[in-house]
């Protein structure tokens, strides 16, 4: 009751555009829980057939989010889709619908796309960016803070993508660093998550206009900075998980008034079943009436969580003072080119282990082969072109390592394209499975194949990418992440 309280007070200050039906529907829904949205990973499965899959296997009753391309609501389940092998393998991910929209807005017409994502963690839109690109185009996922790098990279590196650089800056600077560079950028802004729906990791929380004000001048600032990093007819997305005026409308319309002849705000409703316009006014403020064009999500009226978002053009130039960017020479973080020699000697043992072209994969997605040592990296060829001195945290896909002028291949890289391997596949019984997953080594397997040491893909009978494995007498090493 106390929470009902708190939120009938804080939709007071709503009612110049929500009448008494809305907030009561809204307070009639605080009890209700968020349906569970999923989005299945192309990158390692055929979204169509797992959906399916998934179906048969845990009871799932599911219907398509019609405007994400691999998206599903999640109706029923005989089991938590959280607690599932496909989940712990990245083969999909949990997600809102609402948080969705974001990355759904964005045209991605383009062969090899420079994307931003500002303020990337915990990495859920950055994995919609990868899917969005097909993991051709590069995507520099930045976030501001240095104790969520952590979380991000872990969720990247379960999701497969190559592609990709996370950084750890303020998102303010880029803009001066980098202006008229991307293509696409995303700005899901830090906000107060005023959602009007709590889950069960974001509960209601009281505001203040204080608090409301203060953050929209930093989301000003890095909406500013992402305009000004976007290339003349290239996109911006800004959304928050908030439905505050003061973090929403108000933010854009800020960048509208100083920039009035530079941006174009896109009318994305035709996408929508839905119609949850913005608004063009709020108390005594005033907004552009191209703002209508905006998605103000309200959670009553859509069944998902509270969310605003908006798709913007760049029309002209940002006047900009710019300033050098952070540099470390590549040579310094120990990595170089690998010879070519050593490349061929690569796509022989490739070929040899599992019928994977190595080479027609670098071609595919613009990668490059790097060495540190013993150990090998995908590098995006698209970091090295055009950002090469940016220090990073995390890049690119780990390949694998010589070890005594054998070659290991990587967890990530077994995950990632082991869908395609024509040989080195080897299919443990069903009850050794959930033995499997839990890490832990299968005694005498009952396999066709000489145990030489060699390192194989598991599966199972339905066809799971159970990971990587190491084939030796009495013994099938479990190589699974620890």
């Amino acid at each position: 009751m106390a929470e009902r309280s708190k939120l009938r007070a804080s939709l007071e200050r709503f009612s110049a555009i929500l009448n008494d039906q809305d907030i009561e529907q809204i307070l009639a829904i605080q009890d209700q829980p968020l349906p569970i949205g999923v989005r299945i990973n192309p990158l390692k499965a055929n979204p169509a057939q797992t959906i399916r899959a998934l179906s048969a296997r845990y009871g799932w009753q599911f219907s398509p989010i019609p405007f994400c391309e691999n998206g599903w609501v999640i109706h029923s389940s005989e089991r938590s889709p959280g607690t599932t092998i496909e989940h712990k393998m990245g083969q999909y991910y949990l997600q809102d619908a609402a948080s969705m929209v974001p990355v759904s807005l964005f045209d991605m017409d383009i062969s090899q796309p420079l994307v931003l994502d500002m303020a990337a963690s915990p990495g859920g839109k950055t994995t919609h960016l990868i899917d969005r690109t097909g993991d051709r185009g590069f995507i520099l996922a930045n976030d501001g803070s240095k104790g969520r790098i952590p979380a991000l990279r872990a969720v990247l590196a379960n999701w497969g993508g190559a592609n990709i650089a996370i950084t750890n800056y303020p998102g303010e600077s880029f803009g001066t660093w980098f202006p008229e560079t991307f293509d696409r950028v995303l700005l899901d802004a830090p906000c107060s998550m005023e959602n009007l729906r709590p889950t069960e990791n974001r509960p209601i929380r009281e505001t203040t206009t204080d608090e409301r004000l203060r953050l929209h001048e930093r989301q000003l600032q890095l909406l500013i900075s992402g305009l000004t990093s976007l290339k003349i007819g290239g996109q911006m997305v800004y959304a928050t998980c908030s439905l505050a005026p003061e973090e929403d409308e108000m933010v854009v319309n800020a960048a509208l008034v100083q920039f009035p002849n530079a941006l174009q705000i896109e009318d994305v409703s035709h996408r929508f079943q839905f119609h949850t316009p913005g608004i063009t006014a709020f108390g005594s403020e005033r907004f552009d009436p191209s703002l209508a064009h905006a998605l103000r999500l309200w959670p009553h009226l859509t069944g998902m969580s509270g969310f605003f978002t908006v798709l913007i053009t760049k029309t002209e130039s940002i006047p900009v003072e710019r300033q050098t960017p952070p540099s470390r020479n590549l040579s310094r973080t120990g990595l170089s080119i690998l010879s070519e020699p050593n490349l061929q000697i690569l796509e022989e043992e490739l070929q040899a282990a599992f019928g994977l072209s190595l080479k027609s994969v670098l071609e595919q997605f613009n990668l490059q082969p790097c060495q540190r040592n013993q150990q090998l990296f995908l590098i995006p060829a698209a970091y090295l072109d055009r950002f090469q001195e940016l220090p990073y945290e995390y890049i690119g896909m780990p390949l694998g390592k010589w070890i005594n002028e054998r070659f290991e291949p990587s967890a990530e890289f077994i995950s990632r394209f082991g869908r395609v391997f024509t040989r080195g596949v080897i299919m443990i019984a069903p009850e050794q499975v959930d033995q499997w997953i839990a890490g832990r080594d299968i005694r005498n397997p009952q396999i066709k194949d000489s145990p030489q040491g060699q390192y194989v893909l598991v599966t199972d009978l339905d066809g799971r990418n159970l990971g990587l494995g190491k084939l030796l007498p009495k013994r099938l090493r479990n190589m699974l992440p620890r």
